[in-house]
């Protein structure tokens, strides 16, 4: 049946308890307290000794290198006085000023330590491993690590301060170490400083490199990222079509920052809210093409169904900011600040929430660890103003996956090895996009169709040769989803090519006749999920940012993707994520596929509790069907701390026999020895709850195979904020559910007539 109704509200229980906790005890110290002592008070000395070739910063304190166990919270070492946590770079390493009291005090506990074997706060002691300084190496960005510095007279740096949290500490520095490049003849170009980035960008001669990784204050110093987007575009010829329409008044805003808008293009103008450039002595002109492209997809989506139709209809309104040049390049000015400045002018204006964002540092493949100033900024952004950003994974070049296979030899597996996704893609609150092959037969292929020399790399609905993989950040699901973005082929002498490949979009030259282009890449991928995130804005009336980000992963399938090799589900999902999105259930509900919502703001430590209303005939025969759960919400970030996110947030999909039980289950009253192990429901889960928890929007399927009804099913959504975070985090964090109830084998289902049914009785029992 088609879907025909709207969406049902589900109702939260007015029950709230309090998060039941568990606690870890610390591993055993199995070292000699006396050897113990004696090598930590080796690696002081040395410290002080090191710290003679080190560049002073702007207070005398010592900054100090703790390498410590797993797990190990670093505000344990503020119980000392005259330390203070500054940063923790991985799993086991904490930074910190030290003042020389501060110190003084350490290596006396290290003493009565050695001597006794006990002093206040000895776990503090045994969970160092070591003392030294921040390093030159330590300071090398990865980009510096593995590029060959130019030999021009001259480069660009982005240097990266410690962000210190107290502001006038902070302002100090930055004055300082302006005062410092100044006095070195080193040129300040621009900064970003607040509460969680300090960046000052710098050009300088080659010799001046090893001054900036020699100074106390700096954490990194970088090449600036190097944005590129592969967007080889072909012309089409097309014949006229009727002017679209302009979207209602009122519609959405969806904003695409690239490398402008050709605002004229007869099939955008009239859904053109507003063009801005942020490239200094730039016009807003389009001149390589990318931006248009880009934008035209996330109106249209699909762009070659709307030709075969003859019919362009806008649903919202486009807003550009270009913040890339005639080159494809940045500006000498921060990314940081331009993508801030549009952001924040966009929705203060427009009210625009969505943003498409096909950007990708060539030079920041995330591997892990810590993350970078574009991905921070594009993270704190979305929690403080609630808006969506949409990103592509980035392109794996073509010349790369040429050396990678011959004829399709190696495809996919080679980006398992080095096709990690670029930054700032890994960002733990965006959604970002990969991309599947939609199409198998190039240009050539078609020209010499009994040529069997000219082969696809991928088939139909197969993951991308160029698309990137997971996980993100803190190994969450990334990419979360996949959308057609193109496909490349091997061709005649082991070239690789991607014409007749791509996906149809607008091309800027249209002035010349030529209305569409082609886009080959992700961020011909990512500008689709925009238009659905979009579409979802128009057509549910006032949806939260988080609605939408549950609705679009509720609707992701693995099904409509094709894997070559038979790769372990956890390989499955960095390569697609949840998967492709189903749009026939996204807008409204049928019979057969229901869909319930809700959107609330839960504090930390409290769990909220949901009865999912499913009719008993749900449960009977033997036919397949599917429960899936999604939970989205923001957290504040800092790429100081290893666990990243100030706020956590999780679901668990639980079965019971009443409400009061599922209650008393979750309960921190409940003595531990009643549901000591609290169980999710496991029959037949796709994800289980630690591998999704991992990322801030969350989701499994439940398949029913059984014939009977199990006990009731209760969602529960918690809170569990990290300690750090719990001064920074909002005293209620927004979040949106999203339930998708599936019965598609059924000819005969009634399912949204049954759930209608048991929603009105229950309003009628609480009243």
């Amino acid at each position: 049946m088609p879907a025909a109704y709207e969406h049902f509200r589900l109702q939260r229980e007015s029950d709230i308890r309090e998060r039941r906790g568990k606690s870890v005890p610390p591993p055993k110290f199995t070292g000699k307290p006396s050897e113990h002592a004696q090598k930590l008070g080796r690696d002081i000395y040395q410290a002080r000794e090191d710290r003679l070739n080190e560049t002073q910063g702007f207070d005398n304190r010592l900054l100090l290198k703790l390498d410590v166990r797993d797990n190990f919270e670093p505000a344990s070492f503020e119980a000392i006085p005259g330390i203070e946590v500054v940063s923790q770079e991985n799993t086991q390493i904490v930074l910190l000023f030290a003042t020389e009291e501060g110190l003084t005090e350490f290596e006396s506990r290290l003493s009565t330590f050695g001597s006794t074997g006990s002093v206040t706060r000895k776990d503090i002691i045994e969970a160092t491993r070591s003392i030294a300084l921040w390093t030159p190496e330590d300071r090398k960005g990865e980009a510096l690590k593995h590029e060959i510095l130019p030999s021009a007279s001259s480069l660009i740096l982005d240097v990266e301060l410690w962000p210190l949290e107290k502001v006038p500490d902070r302002a100090r520095l930055l004055n300082a170490f302006k005062a410092f490049i100044i006095e070195k003849q080193i040129e300040f170009v621009d900064s970003v400083s607040n509460d969680y980035l300090n960046i000052v960008r710098v050009r300088c001669r080659t010799t001046d490199v090893d001054l900036l990784l020699h100074h106390r204050d700096v954490r990194t110093v970088d090449l600036p990222p190097k944005f590129f987007l592969d967007a080889t575009l072909l012309q089409q010829d097309i014949s006229q079509f009727s002017e679209p329409n302009p979207p209602r008044e009122n519609a959405p805003r969806v904003a695409i920052l690239d490398s402008g808008l050709n605002a004229a293009h007869p099939l955008l103008k009239n859904a053109v809210g507003e063009t801005r450039t942020y490239i200094k002595n730039s016009s807003l002109h389009d001149e390589v093409g990318h931006g248009t492209a880009v934008a035209s997809i996330a109106l249209y989506n699909d762009v070659t169904q709307a030709i075969e139709a003859k019919s362009f209809q806008p649903q919202f309104w486009l807003l550009s900011g270009k913040v890339l040049n005639q080159n494809n390049e940045f500006d000498e000015k921060l990314i940081e600040n331009q993508i801030s400045q549009a952001v924040r002018e966009f929705h203060a204006e427009y009210g625009c929430r969505i943003f498409c964002v096909a950007l990708g540092n060539e030079r920041r493949p995330y591997a892990g660890g810590r993350v970078g100033s574009f991905t921070v900024t594009l993270d704190n952004l979305s929690h403080e103003l609630g808006v969506l950003f949409i990103l592509p994974t980035g392109n794996y070049s073509k010349s790369c996956v040429q050396e990678n296979i011959k004829y399709k030899q190696g495809y996919p597996h080679y980006l398992f090895k080095d096709g990690s996704i670029l930054e700032p893609s890994n960002s733990l609150n965006a959604i970002t996009v990969g991309s599947l092959s939609r199409y198998e037969q190039g240009r050539e292929a078609a020209r010499y169709p009994t040529d069997p020399a000219y082969q696809p790399v991928a088939r139909f609905n197969e993951i991308s040769p160029f698309s990137r993989i997971g996980p993100g950040v803190l190994s969450c699901i990334k990419p979360e989803l996949v959308a057609y973005g193109g496909n490349l082929s091997v061709e005649r002498g082991g070239s690789i090519r991607e014409h007749g490949l791509g996906e149809v979009a607008f091309s800027h030259n249209f002035a010349d006749g030529k209305l569409f282009a082609e886009l080959c890449g992700t961020s011909a991928a990512a500008p689709k999920v925009a238009h659905l995130a979009g579409r979802l804005a128009a057509e549910i009336n006032n949806p939260s940012i988080h609605l939408i980000r549950c609705l679009l992963i509720a609707h992701a399938t693995e099904g409509r993707v094709n894997y070559r090799s038979n790769f372990k589900k956890v390989q499955r999902r960095r390569l697609a994520g949840y998967g492709h999105i189903d749009e026939d259930f996204l807008y409204r509900s049928g019979e057969e596929t229901v869909v319930l919502y809700a959107s609330d703001s839960i504090e930390n430590n409290k769990n909220h509790f949901y009865e999912l209303p499913i009719p008993d005939e749900y449960y009977k025969g033997k036919r397949k069907r599917e429960i899936t759960v999604a939970l989205s919400y923001f957290s504040y970030v800092k790429n100081t701390r290893v666990t990243y996110r100030a706020s956590r947030c999780f679901f668990r999909l639980v079965q019971g026999r009443s409400l009061d039980e599922i209650v008393h289950m979750f309960d921190k009253a409940t003595p531990k020895d009643d549901y000591s192990n609290i169980e999710e429901y496991k029959n037949n889960r796709r994800i289980g709850a630690t591998e999704r928890s991992k990322g801030t929007v969350q989701a499994s399927t439940w398949e029913l195979k059984g014939a009977s009804k199990p006990k009731n099913f209760y969602l529960v959504v918690t809170r569990n904020d990290n300690e750090w975070g719990k001064i920074i985090a909002k005293p209620k964090e927004e979040y949106a559910i999203a339930v998708v109830v599936r019965d598609r084998e059924n000819q005969n289902a009634t399912l949204y007539t049954r759930i209608r049914e048991a929603i009105r009785e229950r309003i009628r029992r609480r009243v």
